[in-house]
Formats: C-alpha cells, structure tokens, sequence
C-alpha cells in the first residue's frame, strides 16, 4: 500500500468522524488533522450523559440522539428487607452563595495499530471552572459554570501543541481558538434531586460566545460543531463526572433516596445513538462511608455497533470497552474531591476498499473539587498551582475580549473537544 493509500485511510478516519460533527470542513489531505478528528470522535459521544428536555435556553440538539436506559440501586442483602430508612444520606449539599474551583483534566491516547498506516496521537485538556450555587430550591438547585481556565496540548504523530490561556501571549493558534473562547464565559443550569439536569440557561449565548471572535464565515460552521462536541450533553457529561455519581433511588420516598451504606452498588445505562450507537453501563459501589468522606468504586463497560448507515461503505464499529475508577466524596457538600477514572475503547474501521483497520483508545478523566474554598474572594490563592486565582465574575455581556489569532486562511477552524 502506497503513502497516498495512508492519507486514504486516515482521511476515511475524519469522514466518519465527522458524523454528528456539524459538518465541519475537513482537509483530506492534512493527515494529522484526520488523525485528530478521530482522536476526538466516538469517545467524544460515549462520554455523554442522558439529555434531559431544556424548557428554556438550552442548547439546541437531536433529542433522539441519547435514551436513558435505567437508574437503580440495590441495597446490600441484610437491608433488602427494611421498611424504614437505613444507611446515611450522601447527596449534594450547597447553600445559595457558595463558591468554588473544580478543575477536570481529560487525557487520551489514540492508538492506530496498521502494518502499513500506523498512527499515535495524545490529547490533553485541563479545565479550571469556578461553580456558584444561584439558587436554591427543595426540589433543584440552579449552579452558575465559569471557565476560569484553559490548558491544552497535543501530539499528533510528533507534530505538538501547547495552549495555556493563563500565561499565553500572542496570536491563538487555529486549533485552540474554541478553548480561548471559553475563558471567563459561561452559562447556568438546574439540577434536580435525582442529579439529571432539568434546565440549561444561556448555553446558547455561551457557544456563541466561544466563537465570537472566529471569521464571519468560519464561525457558522464551527459553532454548529462546537453544539454537537459539546453541547448539552456535554453539561450532562460534565455533571455524571461529578455530581452525577452519587445515589439516588427513585423506587422508594424521598427520605431514604440518597441513603446508602457500604456494600450498596447503583447503576447507570445510557444508549446512545450518534454517531456510533453504543450502550454504555457504569455501576458504583459504596466502598466506605464516614463523617468526612466517602468512597466510591466505579466500574462499567462500553458495547456497540455499526457507525454508518447501511448505504455508506466505510463504517466505524465500537467493538467493545471497559471503564474503572473511584472517587472520594466530601460528606459535607458532596462534591467529588477526587475523581479517576479510566476508559478503553477498541474499534474497527472499515475503509471504503474493505481494508480493516484496529484502533485503541484509551481516556484517562480526573476531577478535583476544593470544597474548603467556598465563598473565596479575590486574592486568595488556591491550593494548587494550576488553579487560577478567583476574582469576581464577570457579566456575560463583556464576557468576550478580543483574541488575535494566526493568518491562515488555508486551514479550517477545528473544534478539538476532547470531552
């Protein structure tokens, strides 16, 4: 197989990629560019959580595209048969004016192992978000989401880049554009008791201001891109990672809900749709409970299909996966202090010649809250260097400052969300 057959096969890597991307414009002929929008495909999608209906400001998406499956918990046997309350509660507990640092890191390792077009790519991407309790209801809490900061790098083949908007000067390089857009931008969204998002506010305003500095006639077609990679059900995502994994048991009354002990294990499934159906099922599993902390196993695994419609020749097929992590609970507001968990997901690409192509990725995700640090004002710095110093939030209306970037015309606008 000649070279040229190698910029076929990644470049069929960035077509099926492409699906559910908003179209996106793609170079057939910049390899490592294909190898990125695989990089950041299929996973991009199996990280997703359940949609919940937006009755207002939320982002717009195919409502067919994500089906929760179930969401139960099973009791350990020696409580299986009490009636009253048992266990300790273990569920969010934040007051209307808290305030604080969460930072999510997403790192993958795609793997194209081929005799003839072999391929590496790494991506990594760490987000420092400042959380603000807004409201408070008995039945939902209204939490504000601020970007304070943004790091990302890649290496695509040993071609490398590096973004940090702490300390960045200069013209924005073409890949990281959306990430620049996102730094002191934000959106808000209404959590229910069952942890599921019943309501997103502004995200709309929020994607249009990661782009608002984009070429007028770029900036459609990334913002549509940018809706798909990480829209709604990328909030949803974001709170499975976090809030999203503590209990909640919809089969008996509010008072024993989020009462657990060690030994109880609740699951979670979610069928997914587009652009590769996969099924995806994550069970948790009380490891210790005390009056500071606790601990919670996670294991799950990934199943799937065909990616392309029947009609299509070239197809991307999931063909299987598995996850395993924990994380530690703070007791006193239920945030996750430390979040880890580790995703594998092997496919099989089928190029429009019938040539069968194996792919592994590998997805490491952690999350760190710093719950001490409610109600932090200006000036105080964070326990951790990468977490930037918190100043008071902006209104969205001047969210956006103006960002030079790189004059080149010849290269799409490419949203890199790696999560």
């Amino acid at each position: 197989m000649s070279f040229s057959k190698c910029g076929f096969l990644l470049s069929a890597l960035a077509l099926l990629a492409s699906i559910g991307c908003g179209g996106a414009a793609s170079d057939g002929t910049d390899l490592d560019a294909d190898l990125m929008s695989e990089l950041l495909g299929p996973e991009d999608e199996s990280e997703r959580g359940a949609k919940v209906p937006q009755e207002h400001d939320a982002a717009d998406s195919d409502s067919g595209d994500v089906q929760a499956v179930s969401n139960s918990l099973k009791r350990r046997d020696s409580t299986s048969n009490v009636t009253t309350p048992s266990g300790e509660k273990l569920e969010l507990r934040l007051k209307r004016g808290d305030r604080f640092p969460l930072v999510k890191t997403i790192e993958q390792r795609l793997e194209q192992k081929s005799d003839v077009a072999p391929a590496m790519a790494r991506t990594k991407l760490e987000l420092t978000i400042i959380i603000t309790v807004e409201d408070v209801k008995p039945d939902a809490i209204c939490l504000g989401v601020q970007y304070s900061r943004v790091v990302y790098q890649h290496d695509i083949n040993g071609q490398q880049l590096a973004y940090d908007s702490g300390n960045h000067r200069g013209a924005v390089p073409w890949d990281a554009i959306p990430y620049a857009g996102m730094v002191n931008n934000g959106f808000s969204f209404w959590l229910g008791r069952n942890n599921s998002i019943r309501e997103l506010i502004g995200y709309q305003d929020f994607l249009e201001r990661c782009v608002a500095n984009v070429p007028l006639a770029r900036r459609e077609t990334l913002l549509s891109e940018i809706s798909n990679r990480f829209g709604d059900d990328g909030v949803a995502n974001f709170v499975d990672d976090s809030i999203g994994l503590l209990p909640y048991d919809d089969t008996v009354d509010e008072a024993a809900a989020t009462r657990v002990m060690p030994g109880d294990q609740w699951t979670r499934e979610r069928r997914l749709m587009q652009p590769v159906p996969i099924h995806l099922t994550s069970v948790y599993r009380l490891i210790s409970l005390d009056d500071v902390a606790a601990q919670i196993e996670i294991t799950g695994r990934v199943a799937g299909g065909e990616a392309a419609a029947a009609a299509d020749p070239s197809r991307l097929r999931i063909i299987g996966g598995q996850s395993i992590g924990q994380c530690l609970v703070d007791r006193a507001t239920g945030l996750p202090l430390q979040m880890n968990l580790s995703r594998f997901i092997k496919m099989q690409l089928t190029t429009l010649d019938n040539q069968q192509v194996i792919q592994e990725k590998h997805i490491e995700t952690t999350i760190r809250s710093f719950p001490e640090m409610r109600g932090v004002t200006v000036g105080v710095q964070p326990p951790v260097s990468n977490v930037q110093q918190v100043g008071g939030i902006r209104t969205q209306s001047d969210a956006v400052d103006p960002i030079p970037v790189q004059d080149d015309n010849t290269r799409p606008v490419r949203a890199v969300y790696p999560n």
